[in-house]
């Protein structure tokens, strides 16, 4: 069979997209690290979320339900005739799925939701048949499904629930008096409409799927009962990529040019089933092209209005006019049929495992941080679990950015959202939006998510580094090779400099340069009341000297750091210490000094620290240069009070007693100076500083 060159140029799309963006499944019976993810849901976007997690090294427990027939979530339920409305190029939910086809039906996408739960070996981390009915954190903030521990410990939640739970089957008047079957749209499987006028109650999604089933099954007439107004768009990945564009993703003052070419040449004769009282930018559209063909070819019609009651017959409708609302005045008329087909849609599945507090008003689903991310849990993601309406699809890349944000905000705490800003941004975006006609977060185009991702990352620099593997699964080595280096300066490095500062006062020589040679830069200077070396390269051989001759002039020394203060931004330690520096030659001298180191550091490769000379450091357990060191002291400046100085030259206090007695004179004399120069500050104040100082004054009085 001859292959078609544009599906053999969409394969090939496909193929290059797999090898660049599909992360490396891990091997069977691996096992991965942190954090560890609970995905809530085995549907589409559960399955892809956990193969994104586990690709990139994370591990995961999915939660599922249903039994394993549940796998691929809604479209294991809907009907074998149902399939994908939008191109599937549109509907790339994994970088890895292979569409042979622009809309692939039923048994293809739950095909390749499967084929993608095996790729990644989520078979043995998925628990079927077990109901998420809570989700809440431990005293050390770890997530407990269901109250269990023996289900696991969490780090993050992954709620992939969807939004198509249970189909919604209302009961409506005189139903039981109809002759003919009732069906919801959902369950049409070994059913046929060949030859019967079927009725379709409802204009949505689910009127599609039952439009699709009616085409399949050559039914003599359809008759779609919409009660709501709703904009139709063609199925063409082109159009439906156009409108999809609108960043601001809410109407505009140009939104009547797409409504305006749409009725011009789609719509075009059947112009009257057009919404005019509801822009196109409000609400989800349906998405089909073979409602207008069967309308123009009489095989079917669309009645805008109410249902009144079931009829022995058919359906009792009144029919509204163009722009009349829900319940208005109209023509009743009698709708035949023998098959009557309930496009009424799905029950949303519930989010009620989750906290209370994310529920809370006015910060409530879909007011949430890039509409998942609830602000007093960073660790939740609700991916497509909270929207409304939107023009783009749910089962696209987004779905791994999602699962890589959370995944970015639970490895680099310098990454994290804070509550605060958080709620910030939710603030901002409905100020934004503030003049749409539906709320900020009830509707969305995927450019305007895109805009919120791009956002996300540039605002906080920390992410910059995250941005390859967030935006396309790329890189995640790189920035978390960073992040070992932050965490270390943040808590390895800082809790080393104890240790440090022992190994250079209380060890050997070759111990001492030893650590010399492994934390200090090969052009460290250091600065201290009695010496100083400058920076130059190879200085630090001065700083061992420095150490070595300490060690000789006071083998015995007793020093302890009190605390240590980590100026980040300067990349700046402060270490407090004190000591009892004794000198050996002179008897019974004894200096109980308090100083504080500041330590400037600089982030470089690992230095050589191969020693020169014969004697072998890790003898000593000093590390050896195949280590990875990050962060090196570039200088060193001991401080001291000038009482601490004194102690050096004089015993018992003598020195310092007197340096005391001299500091209350100069307090004495400040006092002085103060209460006879005093019309200096008053004029100060009152003529030369006029009322700028008195307005800083009454600033800080009040």
């Amino acid at each position: 069979m001859e292959l078609h060159p544009i599906l053999w140029m969409y394969s090939l799309i496909q193929w290059v997209l797999d090898k660049l963006l599909s992360p490396t499944p891990p091997p069977p019976k691996a096992i991965l690290g942190r954090p560890r993810i609970a995905v809530i849901g085995a549907g589409l976007t559960g399955v892809s979320s956990a193969s994104h997690c586990v690709g990139h090294g994370f591990d995961v427990t999915i939660f599922e339900a249903g039994d394993e027939k549940s796998l691929g979530g809604i479209w294991s339920r809907v009907n074998n005739t149902s399939g994908l409305q939008i191109h599937s190029i549109m509907y790339r939910f994994h970088p890895s799925i292979r569409w042979s086809t622009g809309y692939p039906d039923r048994q293809q996408i739950v095909s390749q939701i499967s084929q993608l739960w095996k790729r990644y070996g989520l078979q043995e981390r998925t628990k079927f048949n077990t109901r998420v009915k809570s989700a809440r954190q431990d005293i050390h903030g770890l997530w407990i499904i269901n109250g269990d521990p023996s289900l696991g410990r969490f780090d993050g939640v992954l709620a992939a629930v969807g939004t198509c739970g249970d189909p919604k089957m209302p009961q409506m008047p005189n139903q039981e008096t109809f002759k003919g079957e009732v069906f919801h749209s959902s369950k049409l499987d070994g059913k046929t409409a060949a030859g019967k006028k079927v009725i379709i109650i409802g204009g949505g999604a689910s009127a599609v799927e039952a439009l699709e089933f009616v085409v399949h099954t050559n039914a003599a007439s359809t008759s779609v009962l919409a009660r709501s107004e709703k904009w139709i768009i063609p199925r063409n990945a082109f159009v439906d990529g156009l409108l999809a564009l609108n960043v601001l993703g809410q109407e505009t003052i140009f939104s009547w040019i797409p409504e305006a070419l749409l009725k011009r040449f789609f719509y075009r004769d059947l112009e009257d089933l057009a919404p005019d009282s509801q822009g196109l930018f409000t609400e989800t559209p349906m998405v089909n092209s073979d409602i207008f063909h069967q309308i123009r070819d009489h095989k079917a019609e669309w009645l805008r209005g109410d249902i009144v009651s079931f009829t022995a017959n058919g359906i009792l409708f009144r029919h509204r006019a163009k722009g009349v609302p829900k319940g208005g005045p109209g023509r009743e008329t009698e709708v035949k049929g023998d098959m009557v087909i309930m496009a009424t849609g799905y029950q949303r599945p519930s989010l009620s495992f989750l906290p209370n507090e994310v529920f809370q008003e006015p910060y409530q689903p879909p007011r949430w941080y890039l509409q998942v991310f609830p602000p007093e849990h960073m660790s939740v993601c609700c991916n497509n679990c909270t929207y409304v309406n939107a023009i783009g699809t749910v089962g696209n890349y987004h779905i791994g950015i999602y699962t890589r944000l959370l995944l970015m905000f639970l490895v680099d705490p310098l990454a994290r959202p804070q509550e605060y800003w958080m709620k910030r941004w939710i603030d901002m975006t409905s100020f934004l939006k503030s003049h749409a006609p539906t709320g900020a977060f009830d509707f969305f185009t995927y450019s305007e998510l895109t805009y919120w991702f791009i956002f996300c990352i540039a605002i906080n620099p920390f992410r910059w580094k995250w941005a390859p593997f967030v935006f396309l699964g790329i890189g995640s080595a790189l920035p978390r090779d960073i992040v070992s280096g932050e965490d270390y300066i943040r808590n390895g490095f800082v809790k080393e400099i104890p240790q440090v500062v022992h190994l250079l006062t209380q060890s050997p020589p070759s111990i001492q340069r030893a650590t010399v040679e492994k934390y200090f830069t090969p052009s460290a200077s250091f600065t201290h009341p009695f010496c100083r070396t400058g920076s130059f390269e190879g200085s630090r051989w001065l700083i061992w000297c420095i150490y070595r001759w300490y060690k000789i002039m006071s083998p015995r020394i007793d020093i302890n750091v009190d605390g240590i203060a980590y100026d980040e931004k300067n990349l700046t330690l402060y270490v407090n210490i004190h000591q009892n520096f004794r000198i050996w030659i002179v008897p019974f001298f004894n200096a109980p000094v308090s100083l504080v180191t500041v330590l400037k550091l600089v982030r470089h490769p690992p230095f050589s620290a191969q020693p020169s000379y014969s004697t072998p450091i890790n003898r000593y357990d000093i590390p050896t240069s195949s280590e990875k060191a990050l962060y090196f002291i570039q200088s060193q400046n001991d401080l001291y009070q000038v009482n601490e100085y004194f102690k050096f030259f004089s015993q018992f206090g003598i020195l310092s007693g007197l340096l005391l007695l001299g500091q209350f004179v100069a307090t004495a004399l400040c006092i002085l100076g103060a209460t006879i120069l005093w019309p200096v500050s008053w004029v100060e104040q009152n003529v030369i500083g006029g009322n700028r100082e008195k307005s800083i004054g009454d600033a800080v009085r009040g």
